[in-house]
Formats: structure tokens, C-alpha cells, sequence
């Protein structure tokens, strides 16, 4: 009687064959993986290098369109002009501004304290004052938050320093770069992945310079604000509320509470003016300087921008908070060209 045909299945060692690509393709995902999370601070530092390049080449670009001036000499222009703005600017407001940060720097302690002792004359005061001790313990979150600021910024100068070089290199030399990229991709992948770059590329640029509007109006409106109702160090206040700004959501709050404090410190009604300045300058943001700049110049949601803060603050730390917006931009191009476009087929434009 003839035996039913059985499928025949590989013997131990083509099974063993068999798995061996699988395997290997694990362990080096794991390895790239570890790598990865291991070296997350220098990649973020890289990707502000190529901040630092795309804000070069949006200078330079006014330059190469109606000037007709070559790629290089335009860069070289805006390297000029950018150094001789911040120069300008450190020599017109740089001691004024020094001046009101170390002031503020002394007022704030002060100011804090003077608050701790009005706070603990009543019972909500002392109710308050004794949650903000118990965060302040070893391991409670300011203690943890400011160690970890501390930390970082006696390294910040040096990666400020490495990040402006490389950026000058990438500005100079990007089909260096991005070619060496592009040759990581599968060639017949290439063209469609030179696409991507340039898409990415295109819409951080339309953020930084929306976000560097943003930063400037804010900014300046905080310090005439805070100056004209007598807060002390209103132009350094008006810095760190500009700063902020690079940070959605989570910056613009932390950068009034200084303000706050300072203001606390005076009087009710110096307060109050202060809180006043600081809301219209919110309001001024959301509802002029967002839908007039930012809007017009990156679509991501405000969602995604507010979730992307956190889960890079979870991940990353404080250097993950700074990056997280254009790290969002990216990783919503990406994914709505490699995925929404060319794996599901949409190629409409998304809603409003």
C-alpha cells in the first residue's frame, strides 16, 4: 500500500541552517538596539549639529536665490553674519543681561525665602510648604531634577562648542553626509529615501525658523511686559521666557515660574501685573504667533508635539526634552511617507 505523500521536513542540521540567518539577524538588531540606548547623548548631539547646518542653510538661502550667489560663498556669508549678530548683541545687552542674571540669580533665593515665611503664617501656606520639603527630600523630584540640571551643565559648553563645529561641517559638506546615509540603503531604495531626507530636512527648517519667531516675539513681549510692571531683571526674565519657548508646553511653564517667584517678592500688585504679562504672552503665542508662523511652517499636531516631550524626558532625560519637537517633525515625516504613503498606499493630504 503506497504511503501518503508528507510534506518533508528538514532534518536537524538544515533546520539548524535554517535558523542560523534568523538568529544572527536578532543578535544584531539587540546589538544595534544596545548601541543605540548606550548612545543616545551623542546622537541627540548629532542631531543638533544638524540643527545648527539647516539653520546655516536657511540663512544662506535668501542669499543663493535673489543674490545668485554659489552655495559656499552664501554659507560662509551667513557664518559671518550670524557671528557678527551674536557679537552685536552680547556687546549692546550682554553686560546688561549678565548683570540681571547674576542679579536674578541672588534675588531668587531671597525672594524664596521671604515667600517661605509670608506661606507659613497660615494653615493652606504651611499645608503647601510641606509638600514642596517633602519633594525637596534626597530623593524627591527637585533634588533629582536639579542634580541631573547641575550635572549637565558642566558639560554643556563643550557639547555647545562640538555641536557648532559639526554643524559647520555638515552645512559645508551635507552630500558627504547624507550620501554616506544613503549608501547604508538598498540601491534600488535610494531615490525614495533621498526623498525622505530631503522632506525631513525641509521640514525642520520650516520649524526652526518658525520656533526662532516664536522664541524672539515671546521673549521680547515677557521683558517690556515684566519691565513696565516693575519686576526686577524683567530683559533676563524675558530671555529665559524666550528659551522656553524651544520647548512646548513643558518650557513656557517653566520659564515663568522665575518670574513668579521675583514678582511674589514685591508686592500683590506687582504680582498680579506679573501674572497678567505672562498669560497675555501665552495668549499672544497660542493664538497670534501659532496659527500665523507655526502653523504655516510644520504640521505636526500639538498632541503629538505634548507626548513626544514626555516620552523623550521619560527616556532621555533632560537633553531628550530639548530635541524632542524636531525629533517628533522627523518621525512624522518619516513615518507618513514610508508608511501611510508607500506601505498603505494613502497619498492625500491629512485633514486640518
Amino acid at each position: 500500500m503506497p504511503r501518503p505523500d508528507v510534506p518533508l521536513t528538514p532534518g536537524p542540521p538544515q533546520a539548524r541552517r535554517a535558523r542560523l540567518p534568523a538568529a544572527m539577524a536578532l543578535i544584531v538588531a539587540a546589538t544595534l538596539g544596545f548601541l543605540i540606548w548606550r548612545l543616545a547623548d551623542v546622537i541627540l548631539l548629532a542631531f543638533g549639529a544638524v540643527l545648527v547646518a539647516i539653520l546655516l542653510h536657511a540663512l544662506a538661502e535668501p542669499l543663493v536665490q535673489r543674490a545668485r550667489m554659489g552655495r559656499q560663498p552664501a554659507l560662509a556669508v551667513a557664518v559671518v553674519v550670524m557671528g557678527v549678530a551674536i557679537a552685536g548683541t552680547l556687546w549692546l545687552f550682554g553686560q546688561q543681561i549678565g548683570q540681571q542674571m547674576a542679579a536674578l540669580g541672588e534675588l531668587l533665593p531671597r525672594t524664596w525665602a521671604a515667600l517661605q515665611e509670608r506661606l507659613s503664617a497660615s494653615r493652606v501656606g504651611a499645608y503647601v510648604l510641606d509638600d514642596l520639603q517633602r519633594l525637596r527630600q534626597p530623593d524627591g523630584m527637585i533634588v533629582t531634577l536639579g542634580s541631573q540640571l547641575i550635572g549637565q551643565w558642566a558639560s554643556a559648553a563643550t557639547a555647545a562648542v562640538i555641536v557648532l563645529f559639526a554643524g559647520l561641517y555638515l552645512a559645508f559638506h551635507p552630500q558627504t553626509y547624507v550620501g554616506g546615509l544613503l549608501r547604508l540603503v538598498p540601491v534600488g531604495r535610494r531615490p525614495r529615501m533621498a526623498q525622505v531626507f530631503d522632506a525631513c530636512g525641509k521640514a525642520l527648517n520650516r520649524w526652526l525658523v518658525g520656533q526662532l519667531i516664536s522664541m524672539v516675539l515671546v521673549g521680547v513681549t515677557v521683558g517690556l511686559g515684566l519691565w513696565l510692571a516693575g519686576v526686577p531683571s524683567p530683559f533676563a526674565l524675558g530671555v529665559v521666557a524666550g528659551l522656553g519657548q524651544f520647548v512646548p508646553v513643558v518650557g513656557p511653564m517653566a520659564a515663568t515660574v522665575p518670574g513668579l517667584i521675583v514678582a511674589a517678592g514685591q508686592d500683590f500688585q506687582t504680582l498680579a501685573w506679573t501674572g497678567v504679562v505672562y498669560l497675555g504672552a501665552s495668549q499672544f503665542e497660542a493664538n497670534v504667533v501659532t496659527p500665523l508662523v507655526l502653523r504655516q511652517m510644520v504640521e505636526l499636531p500639538m498632541a503629538v508635539t505634548l507626548f513626544a516631550v514626555l516620552a523623550m524626558g521619560v527616556l532621555l532625560g533632560p537633553l531628550g526634552v530639548l530635541f524632542a519637537t524636531p525629533l517628533a517633525v522627523v518621525a512624522y515625516v518619516v513615518v507618513r511617507m514610508l508608511y501611510v504613503e508607500d506601505v498603505l498606499g494613502d497619498t492625500q493630504e491629512p485633514a486640518p
